[in-house]
């Protein structure tokens, strides 16, 4: 999580969401079938056996289009997975919330802004965009936001994207305290991907991290030994090593504990000095589009899954 100035971030973060509405509806008017599939083959690089899937993004998307596991509604509600999470592993873990409600209004940030500083504005049914703000923005700046979050409860993400647990979620807006390191550096956001579930036995996981996201974006993998994974998704590798977080085995202790429910969940973790924090759980990474550097990996993450991907 990085603050930026309102206007700054809209530009990179609304602006391509709200040019590619025209296509988007002409999307949506598709067959869900055959739009996955063309889509995958455009993004993936390469034929989608959807039915019988064995790479990590052909799982994805028979996940998309057959999933039966009702705790991806609770869990994808960036508002309601905090009591689910809070009775999992402890209240300690979640990020305060400072405001709920079905719109926000200008009147209603300026409050809160002033009352907590920093923020975090955001959709609970959807995967962005998200909107930091701060007491040096403007009214016009906090307007934007306010109207950049209401406009997207207007707007059925789970349809769009095929993930439609999302569409089972009430849209509501979330507005959290924003997180910051003591140094003002980048907040690195750990993002665990957890194969196996509670039949599975002990789980698989494969750990990423995103970095310099809104500037020069790459991402690094690494097993849970924090071991560099040679291989790349979407964006490039530069990073090859990363010095282990404080109390990094009670994070692993979070997400195993988290993903239990599921034959396999991306968990998100933030780590303040040692004090760890809740992210997020989401159950379709990349949409299941993510072009892998060489298709052997998104086999090899396939093969990691081994319960049904619809659960």
């Amino acid at each position: 999580m990085r603050s930026h100035d309102v206007t700054a971030f809209t530009s990179i973060g609304e602006a391509p969401f709200i040019e590619g509405m025209a296509m988007q509806d002409l999307y949506t008017m598709m067959p869900a079938a055959f739009r996955e599939r063309a889509v995958f083959l455009i993004r993936a690089g390469y034929l989608p056996r959807f039915a019988k899937p064995t790479t990590y993004n052909q799982k994805i998307n028979y996940r998309k289009l057959h999933w039966k596991n009702p705790l991806f509604v609770t869990c994808s509600d960036k508002i309601a997975v905090k009591e689910h999470v809070a009775k999992a592993v402890g209240g300690d873990y979640v990020i305060d919330s400072v405001f709920t409600g079905s719109r926000i209004t200008l009147k209603d940030l300026q409050s809160l802004v002033h009352a907590h500083g920093g923020l975090v504005v955001k959709a609970n049914h959807d995967s962005g965009p998200v909107h930091f703000v701060s007491p040096q923005d403007s009214p016009a700046q906090l307007e934007a936001v306010c109207q950049g979050v209401n406009h997207q409860l207007t707007l059925d993400y789970g349809k769009r994207k095929q993930e439609t647990w999302y569409s089972h979620v009430t849209p509501g807006v979330l507005v959290e305290k924003k997180l910051a390191t003591p140094d003002g550096a980048d907040l690195w956001d750990y993002k665990f991907h957890v194969f196996g579930g509670a039949e599975q036995g002990d789980p698989s996981i494969v750990l990423h991290v995103d970095y310099d996201r809104y500037t020069a974006h790459h991402r690094s993998f690494y097993d849970e030994d924090l071991n560099w994974l040679p291989f790349s998704m979407k964006y490039p590798t530069l990073k090859t090593r990363i010095d282990r977080p404080q109390n990094y085995d009670r994070m692993l202790d979070v997400v195993k504990t988290l993903a239990r429910p599921f034959s396999y969940a991306r968990v998100d973790l933030y780590n303040v000095e040692g004090k760890i924090y809740f992210g997020e759980i989401t159950f379709a990474h990349g949409a299941g589009r993510q072009k892998f550097s060489s298709i052997s990996y998104d086999k090899w993450m396939g093969d990691l899954w081994k319960g049904d991907p619809a659960t």
